[in-house]
């Protein structure tokens, strides 16, 4: 089956080399400043050491070992206490201007400089790594809210005076802008292409909305999305089930029934606990909608 992903376009090339020359560009940007924090550094201790005691200017180079663990991540932090060792013990301790350590006093603030450097940078990457759990959470519960408001517009309402054939068309439109919305925000969360299958009056399945014309669903992929709907599991890419699927289906499942299929062009055993989430999240989402459309009668009525 011929896929987006499989034959991108020439932009989707010149957008990666530009994210990879940018994600360059701001690596040597970040050395240089960590670079620059050291050089600092040492001619403040060239100032220093005339004032306080020459084998304490080792800490003085706590502060880009901090600064960088705080903005940059741990290497920098590493590189600044490596980095300044080294230039302490070559310039500011006897004998000067070689790596050896003669007095206990200086191996002992060493020791315990490196100690220091250490934890310091352990806590700060502790603290990172939670920030960014945390902002990953506050992310989720936005997307969360700007899906519900955007698929709860979508509500069915009172139809009022609809002739048949107008009520259908309105269920089709709803239905329609539904399995849009949703793979919108399945491309938001993967950048994987989609379709959606619904429920048929006579109780068969039909493939309503695919992410664009390029995407085709072959006999395998069908068979697939049957087998979901008929049995209320997952199946395709990744599973145990129809495995040779290129698309990983999971059903849209209601109290009253399975009210349809959500297919995604995406490797199941590759999905994060988190994008699983948000994809079971769009998949109820997508099933309140639907059902509420699948029922709707004009003048409010439900079946």
């Amino acid at each position: 089956m011929e896929k987006e992903s499989q034959s991108p376009p020439e932009g989707r090339f010149a957008e990666a080399r530009r994210g990879t020359r940018a994600a360059d560009l701001k690596k040597v940007r970040q050395f240089l400043i960590v670079l620059a924090m050291l050089v600092l550094t040492t001619v403040l201790n060239v100032v220093l050491e005339h004032i306080v005691q020459p084998s304490s200017l080792v800490f003085v180079y706590l502060v880009p070992t901090i600064a960088g663990a705080i903005y940059f991540g741990t290497w920098a932090a590493v590189l600044s206490f490596t980095a300044g060792f080294f230039v302490f013990n070559f310039g500011f301790v006897e004998p000067y201007y070689t790596l050896h350590i003669s007095k206990p006093q200086d191996i002992y603030n060493v020791i315990v400089f490196f100690g220091i450097a250490s934890l310091i940078t352990y806590l700060i990457t502790t603290v990172r790594r939670q920030y960014a759990f945390l902002k990953r959470r506050l992310d989720r519960v936005s997307v969360i809210e700007e899906m519900s408001r955007d698929f709860l517009v979508l509500m069915p309402v009172e139809g009022g005076a609809l002739t048949p054939d107008t009520a259908e068309s309105l269920r089709s439109r709803a239905l329609s802008q539904l399995g849009q919305l949703a793979l919108k925000y399945v491309w938001t969360m993967l950048e994987a292409p989609g379709v959606v299958f619904f429920r048929k009056e006579d109780g068969g399945l039909k493939l309503w909305v695919r992410s664009s014309v390029e995407v085709e669903i072959t006999e395998q992929e069908q068979a697939a999305a049957a087998w979901t709907y008929n049995n209320g599991e997952v199946s395709g890419a990744g599973t145990n089930t129809r495995p040779e699927a290129a698309f990983y289906f999971v059903p849209l499942k209601s109290l009253e029934g399975i009210v349809g299929v959500l297919g995604v062009a995406y490797d199941s055993r590759e999905l994060f606990p988190e994008q699983r989430r948000l994809l079971g999240t769009i998949a109820n989402m997508v099933t309140i909608v639907a059902s509420g459309w699948l029922k709707w009668r004009p003048g409010g009525e439900s079946v």
